[in-house]
């Protein structure tokens, strides 16, 4: 069982989210969760060179510390990539 199975759009409907960006931020860390999934807790922290603690924070969804670019970073130390696309302002 995937303890990471979030439901993005139910929660793009709760009032806990109110933000875009707390929305982008969430469906990062979900999918960085998902694809660590069998990572260990200490291979995690060594790769990312995140604080436990932190982790800690991250696997309970609790991101108000976390800004996008650093969860971009550890994205990347990970060795994960994202997808990158163009939105067009008119």
């Amino acid at each position: 069982m995937n303890p990471y199975n979030i439901d993005i759009d139910e929660l793009r409907d709760s009032k806990e989210i109110i933000s875009e960006k707390d929305l982008l931020k969430l469906k990062l860390v979900s999918e960085l969760l998902r694809a660590t999934n069998k990572m260990s807790s200490a291979e995690f922290i060594e790769k990312s060179k995140i604080d436990k603690s932190d982790l800690s924070r991250m696997r309970a969804l609790d991101l108000e510390r976390f800004t996008i670019d650093r969860v971009l970073n550890y994205i990347e130390r990970l060795g994960l990539t994202t997808k990158k696309s163009k939105i067009k302002v008119s």
